[in-house]
């Protein structure tokens, strides 16, 4: 698999997006589950719900949805190649990184992420619309992007390479083994720890600042020349990770999709305490 080239995602705010809505290139995209979108979201946004875009597999429980699956839901949710998506969600970016994560996955290139938490939207005095939005089907085909993927095998066989850094994004607790959820706990060997919220500011809910956002990976030597695979307990919290560095202009980041609900349990995966 080789590493992928930066295509550049963007952050978007509650301006930018105002001036947006009618847009026919975009398609705004909730990935907030379907109950919260049914109170209230952005107009002219369609719903794509976590549980969409994952599937359990091989005893793994959230996985990347097959290609064919994928595009079903995007030729359904009116999305075509050159269609920019815009996502957003109501925590941190947590969903809406995972279906960015996705998307690049899939070789679609053209995406946008709404700044932090929607409740930024109304409280800069915007509305909710109650009107689920008629779209235009597409005949979706993806591409394939393996070089925003690491496997279990891919990182045995990098685990000696001194310009692969891997980013344990979980709570402190769970990357020194503390505690375990599944047969063990613990690291890979030699991974860095920057739990997922230190990339969000708590008194805005949105992201940090650029510069302070590269200091703090920087300090933990994730530089822009180093390929980094970025993991988690299920890939979740990993793909907020991999989202901020695709955000910084990283252009080698890797998902570990299966990420400790394999490695934890996996027999022969070296674990580091």
């Amino acid at each position: 698999m080789e590493a992928r080239i930066a295509s550049g995602p963007e952050i978007v705010d509650s301006d930018w997006l105002e001036s947006h809505l009618d847009d026919p290139e975009l398609r705004i995209v909730d990935t907030r589950s379907s109950y919260d979108y049914g109170k209230g979201h952005v107009q002219n946004a369609v719903n794509i719900e976590l549980f969409d875009i994952v599937r359990s597999w091989g005893g793994l429980p959230a996985m990347c949805i097959p290609q064919e699956r994928f595009e079903g839901l995007m030729s359904s949710k009116g999305i075509g190649k050159d269609t920019t998506v815009v996502a957003y969600d109501n925590f941190g970016g947590l969903f809406s990184a995972r279906l960015l994560w996705t998307l690049e996955h899939f070789g679609h290139k053209k995406v946008k992420v709404y700044d932090g938490s929607i409740k930024t939207w109304l409280d800069a005095g915007n509305s909710f619309s109650f009107t689920i939005p008629k779209v235009k089907t597409t005949r979706y085909r993806a591409g394939h992007d393996e070089g925003n993927l690491a496997t279990k095998e891919w990182i045995i066989d990098h685990l000696k390479d001194k310009g692969v850094k891997y980013l344990d994004v979980r709570r402190e607790g769970e990357y020194s083994g503390k505690m375990a959820f599944g047969k063990r706990g613990g690291h890979i060997p030699g991974a860095v720890h920057i739990h997922w919220l230190e990339a969000i500011d708590p008194r805005t809910a949105k992201f940090k600042k650029p510069d302070e956002l590269r200091r703090m990976y920087e300090m933990s030597g994730l530089t822009p020349d180093k390929e980094v695979v970025v993991y988690c307990w299920m890939g979740l919290r990993a793909s907020h990770g991999y989202m901020m560095l695709r955000l910084l202009g990283y252009p080698k980041v890797r998902t570990y999709d299966s990420s400790w609900s394999e490695w934890g349990d996996a027999e022969g995966c070296e674990v580091e305490r």
